[in-house]
């Protein structure tokens, strides 16, 4: 019998006005921290984990928590 590692791929919500994330995996099997520029488009993927960053259509409020 083997394991199967099932992995779950978020998508973090971003404001618009945000030029590029950072991206080091989270948690304890994180990866070298990256810059993600957005460039012309709304959404990046890190090339290490698949981790999804999108640009929100609307301004998001600074209380809430992102993510």
């Amino acid at each position: 019998m083997s394991a199967t590692r099932t992995s779950v791929i978020t998508t973090t919500q971003v404001d618009a006005d945000v030029e590029e994330v950072a991206c080091d995996g989270g948690g304890s099997s994180g990866h070298p921290l990256v810059y993600l520029p957005f460039g012309k488009n709304d959404k990046v993927v890190c090339y290490y984990c698949g981790r999804r960053f999108q640009k929100s259509p609307f301004k998001i409020p600074a209380d809430k928590p992102q993510g």
